[in-house]
């Protein structure tokens, strides 16, 4: 499909439309975003706390650095 073609199919969208599909899109990087930190959590739980000592870890950490490269929204 040209360019032009497809302009013209993406301006006939309803905004509505649009915007559903925007918010379905952020639910979906969203759930991916909780499966990231669920399985760094899990990664990190499943170490003995000599491994989590050579991070630097202690296993009350354990959940602040699941979350510590998760994006900001």
């Amino acid at each position: 499909m040209s360019t032009l073609a497809l302009n013209h199919v993406l301006h006939r969208v309803p905004a509505w439309l649009i915007r559903a599909a925007d918010r379905v899109l952020a639910f979906l990087a969203g759930l991916d975003e909780a499966r990231t930190v669920a399985q760094r959590f899990e990664t990190l739980a499943r170490m003995s706390d000599a491994e989590l000592a050579e991070h630097g870890l202690k296993r009350e950490d354990i959940p602040r650095a699941a979350f510590a490269h998760a994006p900001r929204a």
